[in-house]
């Protein structure tokens, strides 16, 4: 039997698995008790507005220290 670290995937087989995109609703019960319950807050944070909508987000939470950059790419992998 194979285990997960003997199992080697070619580039091809991740960018196939890598398009793929799988959603998972959460129960009902969960979404009764969410505090982000405006339903308005889907649109404001669309993927066209990522990531500066972010800015928006981290301005609701209290910071020890302020931030000043939503998200660093100059060194993504």
């Amino acid at each position: 039997m194979k285990t997960a670290e003997d199992v080697e995937l070619s580039e091809a087989q991740i960018a196939v698995h890598w398009r793929e995109e799988e959603y998972f609703y959460p129960p009902a019960k969960f979404i009764g008790q969410a505090n982000a319950s405006d339903p308005g807050i889907f649109e404001r944070f669309r993927e066209e507005n990522f990531p500066e909508c972010f800015k928006e987000y981290a301005d609701l939470l209290t910071w020890d220290k302020y931030w000043h950059t939503t998200l660093d790419t100059s060194n993504a992998p």
